[in-house]
């Protein structure tokens, strides 16, 4: 499975829980408010093509796949990329 970066602005107020729902059916750790990171056996076009369904006509979204070469400050997720299953092949 490879690490996939998803970004977004949500234009609120609107119900989100699909999109939430989609994000949290994959193995996944919340960076920031608007990025999640999560592990898949898809393309970054598979993922945008399953949570886009669950977003309006003014919301943005990000997808791409993360490398080992990484870097972030007070994000949390540090722990989760170094565990050893991680692939970023």
């Amino acid at each position: 499975m490879a690490i996939f970066s998803i970004s977004y602005d949500l234009q609120l107020p609107q119900e989100y829980a699909g999109f939430y729902d989609t994000l949290e059916a994959y193995p996944h750790r919340q960076v920031m408010d608007s990025c999640w990171l999560i592990e898949a056996n898809a393309d970054a076009g598979e993922i945008r093509d399953a949570l886009v369904p669950h977003i309006s006509g003014g919301d943005a979204l990000f997808v791409s796949r993360v490398s080992d070469d990484w870097a972030g400050a007070g994000t949390h997720c540090g722990e989760w990329l170094n565990e050893p299953k991680r692939q970023y092949a």
